[in-house]
């Protein structure tokens, strides 16, 4: 079992007396210890029925969680803020198709040569979210590393030019990088994002991997949130608002390479130790294809518990939790409807949980707590993406974010995992939240998977807010216990299947827990003076 070294503790103690933690009061001590299990199932029952249908977004069934959420907020207390008085926070949801006979790519070099790039799984265009046609003709290629900009570390756009140019990079990052860290510089929408504040007006994503990319000739839709003024995408993909995105294999990527005057294998092997290559690739791409568009209305839900002290009341900690779940789907075992119980039905619970503890300790915080029930986590963390970049309070005054999804009570909860925290001071009032609790804190038990980035706290890191996302610990007191053995069985059975119902496997004493943590980890963070602040030298 992996636990945060020694050292990390030490300086923990070395820390500002509240490194301690605020006292607790007798009254908010009672209030933790009566989360009542039996509120928590009944919030995952409900949301988890049948007859929510998989609360997809623009359904009934979503309507109906929203309306559910809305009713709990005021029972609780909150006050509305989201958008003109209300608890709601309407966006457009786009669904963007390509129109496969519309697309024609052709690449031309100095010598005047033209050759049309087929598909067959080596070059796989994407619908644009916000402009029905694209049409670039003749529009430069630059090659661009791994498309990494990183003031005072690296950028891999040094000395080239590619405003009004499509952009070729890599996917993945070069050596020596966390799994954290390269999770977020592979990720489609930081590339985009980067080449677009660049100029670029498109980018070419490539494999190094040999052989086809075993995708299908039709790139699967892009789904986005947008602005009001439907000029704007906020996905995983279509961050910077290229106007092209394009996927091609390591096949393809040795065509571009082809009498430029460099090697591909040795640019290549420079780039894996860190060292950036960029330069003009001596060819012009034309790229032409058209999109077409579902749009539905859709709600992120917000709850206000305001602050009391008189600055601090300006600030906002945010709790996260996604309502949608992906709807009714493709049969299994005669059930098509993907009821989302644990994902994330339990996660919104618990958010209301902490909101209980908070009305029943008669607990005011010093800084205000927002609770943020997003929509369409399951369609590219849209929901979140578009409060993040469209918050309704001041952006700046949002200074941490405490995200739950899917929480995973599938067994005693006795040690957990607080993803980022490791990044930011959010670890120290994680650190007084356990020594209550008597939880052990540990390490990512999958650093592999990248999970930091792939859940809505993504969209508040991305802005600069730190945050944290917690998975279980695998502490057992049961001799023989195998936790990851029993987390993979209950994924295949469960994880985005019709099975994940509210008979499903759940220990509601592990739900009670985890809103215990959430809890004193977001009322410690209320009452510091000191606002979170990135550890120095992190990357974010």
């Amino acid at each position: 079992m992996k636990k945060y070294s020694l050292i990390a503790y030490l300086l923990l103690l070395t820390m500002s007396a509240f490194s301690q933690g605020p006292d607790l009061s007798p009254a908010i001590r009672k209030a933790i210890d009566a989360v009542d299990t039996s509120a928590l199932k009944a919030h995952i029952a409900y949301l988890a029925d049948d007859i929510l249908r998989g609360r997809k977004p623009g359904t009934p069934g979503y309507q109906m969680a929203v309306d559910y959420v809305i009713a709990e907020y005021k029972k609780l207390g909150l006050k509305p803020a989201g958008e003109n008085g209300t608890y709601i926070q309407k966006f457009i949801l786009r669904k963007a198709d390509l129109v496969p006979s519309s697309v024609r790519v052709n690449l031309a070099d100095d010598a005047g040569n033209i050759d049309s790039l087929v598909f067959r799984n080596e070059v796989a265009v994407f619908a644009n979210p916000v402009k029905p046609s694209v049409d670039l003709v003749k529009a430069p290629l630059v090659f661009a590393g791994f498309g990494m900009d990183i003031p005072g570390r690296y950028s891999d756009y040094q000395n080239i030019d590619v405003k009004g140019k499509i952009v070729v990079v890599l996917r993945r990052t070069p050596d020596g990088f966390s799994s954290t860290y390269e999770t977020l510089f592979s990720s489609l929408d930081y590339k985009s994002s980067v080449a677009f504040s660049k100029g670029a007006v498109g980018l070419i994503s490539a494999s190094i991997t040999p052989g086809p990319m075993g995708v299908p000739p039709v790139a699967p839709p892009v789904t986005a949130s947008l602005n009001p003024g439907k000029t704007k995408a906020y996905s995983t993909r279509f961050t910077g608002n290229v106007d092209a995105y394009i996927n091609v294999s390591l096949n393809v990527l040795r065509s571009l390479f082809l009498y430029s005057g460099k090697n591909l294998d040795e640019v290549l092997a420079a780039l894996k130790k860190g060292q950036p290559q960029s330069f003009d690739l001596g060819k012009k791409l034309s790229v032409r294809f058209n999109s077409t568009y579902t749009d539905v209305e859709t709600y992120n839900v917000i709850g206000l518990l305001p602050g009391t002290d008189r600055n601090l009341k300006n600030e906002y900690i945010v709790h996260s939790a996604h309502l949608d779940h992906v709807g009714v789907g493709v049969p299994v075992n005669g059930d098509s409807i993907y009821n989302g119980a644990h994902d994330n039905a339990s996660g919104v619970s618990s958010s209301l949980g902490i909101a209980e503890v908070y009305k029943a300790a008669k607990v005011k915080p010093r800084r205000s707590v927002l609770f943020v029930m997003v929509s369409a986590e399951e369609l590219g963390l849209t929901g979140a993406g578009y409060f993040a970049s469209h918050p309704t309070v001041p952006a700046a005054s949002i200074v941490a974010n405490i995200n739950t999804d899917m929480p995973t009570p599938i067994a005693p909860l006795l040690s957990i995992a607080p993803l980022g925290s490791q990044y930011s001071s959010i670890l120290k009032h994680i650190e007084y939240a356990t020594r209550i609790l008597k939880i052990d804190i540990e390490e990512d038990p999958e650093p592999e998977q990248g999970f930091f980035m792939r859940s809505d706290q993504y969209n508040f890191v991305k802005k600069g807010i730190p945050a944290v996302y917690f998975v279980n610990g695998r502490k057992t007191n049961v001799p023989g216990f195998d936790f990851d053995a029993h987390l993979k069985q209950w994924r295949a059975k469960y994880y985005h299947k019709p099975a994940d119902q509210i008979d499903g496997i759940f220990d509601f004493g592990a739900l009670k827990t985890f809103v215990q943590l959430n809890f004193l980890v977001s009322y410690s963070l209320a009452s510091d003076k000191e606002k979170p602040t990135w550890n120095k030298g992190e990357l974010f």
